[in-house]
């Protein structure tokens, strides 16, 4: 049997690769570095990937929820944690914090986890891990990630655009990274280099496959809050939901 690793851990400098035109980490990257540490934990306490493969199910992220203090900056050393908490059900809940070089805190995250089934895509109870994992009671954020209401559709959808290669991940579907990178390449350059964005939180509720055509909506919920869909290009099915919270100061 693995050993049971409570926390994972992992220190990186940010690559250039990474990083958008202000040196600063891009969140679509951020979600894929909190994805890659997810599946690296899961792997040392022997519930990885492969791992779930083997036995004929799949992880799927269900709901993310970040509050970023700062970006970090390329080739900036960090420290990336990794845990998780108490499963319900159905569900199993993971935390995240990235720290720098000093212990401060950058961006502390929660997200919500399903196994479904590869033939059926049906929900898994995960009781199948009793025993594997080590739930922790620390929390990174003070709230669990929070489910996103729809939001009123234009009377005109917007020009549509197609799934394609590239934005398919080692399940077939579009990578959750890919969802947060669509959206946020919708925001208005100008308001982009007025602010910075501090929450975000994001619903992931059907999949998006090779060759599918999608649109995205966007709707104010304030001058620096936004909800935004993610659709099918009828508008009738929601990949996903996301709410960003933006503002013009520094730090927490």
């Amino acid at each position: 049997m693995p050993e049971i690793i409570p926390i994972f851990e992992k220190r990186f400098q940010i690559p250039s690769y990474f990083v958008d035109d202000r040196s600063q980490l891009t969140i679509n990257a951020l979600f894929s570095l909190l994805q890659e540490a997810s599946n690296s934990h899961a792997t040392l306490l022997g519930a990885g990937w492969h791992e779930l493969l083997e036995r004929g199910y799949f992880w799927v992220l269900t709901k993310m929820q970040l509050k970023i203090c700062r970006l970090p900056e390329w080739t900036e050393p960090v420290v990336l944690r990794s845990w998780v908490r108490k499963s319900d059900a159905a569900t199993s809940p993971r935390d995240y914090e990235m720290t720098d070089a000093n212990g401060n805190l950058l961006i502390a995250g929660s997200s919500i986890w399903a196994i479904l089934d590869t033939t059926d895509g049906r929900p898994q109870r995960m009781n199948m891990f009793d025993g594997m994992f080590l739930p922790q009671e620390r929390t990174a954020l003070d709230r669990r990630p929070a489910k996103i209401g729809p939001l009123a559709l234009p009377d005109t959808l917007p020009e549509a655009k197609e799934v394609v290669h590239s934005d398919i991940d080692m399940n077939h579907h579009v990578n959750n990274a890919n969802y947060i990178r669509w959206a946020l390449d919708a925001v208005s350059e100008e308001f982009r280099q007025a602010h910075r964005l501090t929450d975000v939180s994001v619903n992931f509720i059907a999949q998006a496959k090779l060759g599918d055509r999608y649109i995205v909506c966007s709707e104010p919920l304030s001058e620096t809050a936004f909800k935004t869909a993610i659709l099918s290009a009828d508008g009738l099915t929601t990949y996903c939901r996301l709410q960003t919270d933006w503002d013009s100061a520094v730090g927490c």
